[in-house]
Order: C-alpha cells, then structure tokens, then sequence
C-alpha cells in the first residue's frame, strides 16, 4: 500500500518531546502498511488483528482507527483498497491522536 503522506508520522513524532516515544510503533506501523496489498477491511483486520476498528465519521466516512504504541495513540487512516492486481491501493494518514484526544471525538466532527 501507498501511505499519503509519511511525513505526517515523522511530523507527530518530532512535534514533542512526550510523543517521541511512538517512533518506533509508527516505523513499524508504516512498514507493515507499506508491504500490504489490502483488498477489503477484513484483510486489514488480518493483518492488524484487535489493533484496528473500522468506525464512521459524523459525515459518513468510513475509516480505520490503529492503536499505536501500546494503545496510547490513534492513527486515523481512510483506505482505498486496491481494484486490480497490478494497482496499489493507498492509505491516507488523517490524523494521530493521543488516547484522550480520540476520545473527545472532535475528530468524528471533522473528518
């Protein structure tokens, strides 16, 4: 899979001190990504196991929610899956979240 856009991971991990600890959780979060080839929420799911929901925005959006780093952060991803063999489906990181912020739901609201 193709991750839009990478530097968004780099970007929550060098944003403070406190969220550096999920460095490693999001390298490997994005190497798992990237060797995917994902064609439906259930091969997600395989490959995630309970470390990934799928849930909805308030806008009807579909969207999958990964637990990183031990659970204490959400990465909120839209996925487009792939349609042929010879195409590479895309996962486009919305947004990382500490634990309390995902749980304010404002995200819900505005994705």
């Amino acid at each position: 899979m193709r991750i839009i856009s990478e530097n968004k991971l780099v970007k929550f991990w060098t944003a403070d001190a406190r969220q550096a600890n999920a460095k490693p959780s999001l390298i490997q979060w994005r190497d798992v990504v990237r060797g995917a080839a994902w064609r439906n929420p259930a091969e997600v799911r395989q490959t995630f196991g309970k470390n990934v929901d799928f849930v909805q925005s308030d806008n009807g959006n579909p969207l999958a929610v990964f637990n990183i780093h031990g659970n204490h952060y959400r990465l909120i991803a839209a996925i487009h899956y792939l349609r042929l063999h010879s195409q590479k489906g895309r996962v486009y990181v919305l947004r990382l979240l500490s634990h309390q912020e995902y749980d304010e739901n404002n995200w819900k609201r505005e994705l």
